[in-house]
C-alpha cells in the first residue's frame, strides 16, 4: 500500500508531504496507482521548483518507494505562501480522488508540524 502523509500546520496549511510505499496493483513496469502517485508527486515536486523557484528539501529511496519534499515556512512571504498552497491543496486533491477510486491501493493521512 501506498501511504500519503501530508504534512500540515494548525491553520491547515501544508509545508511538505511523504509518500511511502508500493500500490501493487499491477505488474512492476505496469502498475498504474503507483505511476499516478509518482506522476502526481513529483509533478508538485517540479512545480514547487519551477513556479515558484523554491528548493524544497527532497529525499528518495534508492529503490522507489520513497519520496520526501519538505518547504521551510520560516523562508515564504504571505504571496509565495498562498502559491505554495494552491500547489499542495491541488495535489492533495489529486491524490483524494485516487483513493477514491484505488483505496484498497493508497492511504491519505496528516501529520502536524
Amino acid at each position: 500500500m501506498i501511504t500519503i502523509t501530508v504534512h500540515s500546520d494548525e491553520n491547515r496549511k501544508s509545508y511538505g508531504f511523504e509518500v511511502s510505499g508500493h500500490a501493487y496493483s499491477g505488474d512492476p513496469g505496469h502498475d498504474l496507482v503507483c505511476a499516478g502517485v509518482s506522476a502526481i508527486a513529483f509533478g508538485s515536486v517540479n512545480a514547487i521548483g519551477q513556479i515558484l523557484q523554491l528548493q524544497p528539501g527532497i529525499e528518495q529511496g534508492e529503490n522507489g518507494g520513497y519520496l520526501s519534499c519538505v518547504i521551510d515556512q520560516t523562508t515564504l512571504d504571505a504571496e509565495l505562501d498562498a502559491k505554495l498552497q494552491i500547489i499542495l491543496q491541488t495535489m492533495v486533491t489529486q491524490f483524494y480522488t485516487m483513493v477514491a477510486s484505488y483505496g484498497d491501493f493508497i492511504e491519505l493521512k496528516y501529520k502536524m508540524i
